[in-house]
């Protein structure tokens, strides 16, 4: 059974290179879109990005993008396609910054 999946998740977490991000959590936004052979539960691909986020505390978002990908394939082995974007809408005034990743395999 071939799944297509996409996920709007809005979390708290600790994530950047700053002082105060490292002190105060703040708001991000992921995107996901995945594609694999097999089901993909979405509720628990979002227990399981919200966690990461949550223990790891990220320096880059680059780099939490990276750890996710690499994290959620782990764990679906018949994935072929993920693209995520995680977004900092409360960082700059008036502009939703953030990074991309994506990975076909």
């Amino acid at each position: 059974m071939q799944s297509h999946i996409k996920i709007n998740l809005e979390l708290k977490c600790i994530i950047g290179l700053l002082d105060f991000e490292r002190i105060q959590e703040q708001t991000i936004l992921i995107e996901l879109e995945a594609k694999s052979k097999k089901f993909l539960d979405y509720a628990k691909l979002c227990a399981r990005i919200e966690k990461i986020y949550k223990k790891k505390k990220f320096k880059t978002i680059e780099k939490s993008l990276k750890y996710v990908c690499k994290n959620i394939k782990k764990h679906h082995k018949k994935l072929t396609f993920i693209t995520i974007t995680c977004y900092k809408p409360d960082i700059i005034k008036n502009a939703k910054v953030g990074a991309t990743l994506t990975k076909k395999y």
